[in-house]
């Protein structure tokens, strides 16, 4: 029989590698006012581009706007200077909210 303490003190200690929760995406957090500018801002911009044309799954600028702490405009700026055609807005089915 083992004690109490073996199981918490088991529990408490950390992974050595800590595991990102599923569908998160790869990109880094910009620290807030930092300006990206040069290689830096090309390279991010690779890594957004990547991630909104990732195939089979429809990553919104919102979604990514989350992960890497800088604002809707600035994301929705890196996706058109590279060319990127953006999806429209996900809606509901409007047939079922027309009535008679």
């Amino acid at each position: 029989m083992t004690s109490p303490r073996t199981h918490a003190a088991a529990a408490r200690t950390p992974s050595p590698e800590p595991s990102r929760p599923p569908g998160r995406l790869d990109l880094p957090v910009i620290a807030k006012g930092r300006k990206l500018t040069g290689a830096a801002r090309e390279q991010f911009a690779k890594q957004v581009v990547t991630a909104y044309l990732t195939p089979g799954r429809a990553v919104t600028i919102r979604e990514i706007c989350q992960e890497t702490t800088r604002s809707y405009g600035a994301i929705h700026s890196i996706l058109s200077e590279a060319g990127v055609t953006k999806r429209g807005r996900r809606t509901t089915d409007l047939t079922e909210q027309v009535g008679p």
